[in-house]
């Protein structure tokens, strides 16, 4: 239940007092504000008068990150950045209000750009940049699709734009923190889907200019390390974390989830495409070790038959 009861104004009670956005039934609402108008010290609400404050939960901030190995992953992550193919969950209509922070139109480039002024080398295997999707549970943000000045636009109220050039500007100081600043090389604000989202892509060089994405993504402990950082950096905004371990199977939860795979429709079939094509490799390499030992079978059986 939410404890956020302190600051209740009687007849304008529409959302908690800590801004969660979570719009509670108007019959609820009209009952509160009666006992509200009528309590000793109107305006505030007791802990007694509690059972009649609609359940509240807080909304999370979210994160999620892929690591980009080659030129392909770098150029299909732009086309999707830049809208250049098709989306099938984002609204065309309002695909020119989505907002280029960091970077050019050119995400390789960006990359390479970055890598040349750290003089580094890059060696096989290695991961040359790093997404992260960062965005927050629906109930925080309620924007809608609407008209302005004749065209389609996403609309939404002062606390609505408050919250996410909030969670834009946190958003980017975390990721300038955790990486360098140098080292963020693209950052794209998506307002043409479901929930406003933001592509922010990094070079993970280290202290010596050297690329090395395990020290920063290496490791369970690590992650869950940066998913704390995170949502620390998002408190302010009145977000939180996650259960940390947690495999929660609420209802709530699991949207989130849903929510993260939203924002990123082509990476579980390019997981499955990378699976399909690793056990291609295998069957391929079995086949020509079968037939080097039946060519070496069949060159020894020769030689004894002469």
């Amino acid at each position: 239940m939410c404890t956020h009861y302190t600051i209740f104004r009687a007849k304008t009670l529409r959302f908690c007092p800590k801004n969660c956005s979570v719009r509670s039934p108007r019959r609820t609402l009209d009952r509160a504000a009666r006992v509200l108008a009528t309590a000793p010290g109107a305006g505030e609400l007791a802990p007694s008068f509690f059972p009649f404050v609609p359940h509240c939960p807080m909304p999370y901030a979210i994160l999620r990150t892929a690591k980009l190995k080659t030129a392909g992953n770098i150029g299909g992550l732009n086309d999707h950045l830049h809208r250049l193919r098709e989306t099938p969950n984002a609204d065309q209509e309002l695909t020119y209000q989505n907002q280029r922070l960091r970077g050019s139109d050119d995400l390789a480039a960006d990359v390479q750009n970055r890598l040349d002024a750290a003089g580094c080398t890059v060696r096989k295997n290695a991961v040359l940049a790093v997404e992260h999707v960062l965005t927050v549970s629906p109930e925080f943000l309620n924007f809608h699709k609407g008209e302005k000045d004749g065209r389609p636009a996403l609309m939404g109220n002062a606390t609505d734009r408050d919250r996410l050039s909030g969670f834009r500007d946190r958003a980017l100081e975390w990721v300038d923190e955790r990486y360098g600043e140098n080292n963020v090389v693209s950052a794209v604000l998506h307002l043409d889907e479901k929930t406003p989202h933001l592509h922010i892509v990094v070079v993970p060089l280290d202290e010596r200019s050297k690329l090395n994405c395990r020290s920063y993504l290496g490791g369970k402990d690590k992650m869950r390390a940066m998913q704390t950082s995170f949502a620390e950096k998002m408190e302010p905004l009145g977000l939180v974390r996650g259960v940390e371990g947690s495999k929660s199977e609420h209802q709530t939860i699991q949207r989130f989830y849903g929510l993260v795979k939203e924002l990123t429709p082509g990476l579980e079939k390019e997981a499955q495409t990378h699976q399909q094509e690793q056990a291609n490799q295998v069957v391929q390499q079995r086949i020509d070790q079968a037939n080097k030992a039946k060519s070496k079978g069949m060159s020894q059986g020769g030689g004894r038959g002469m």
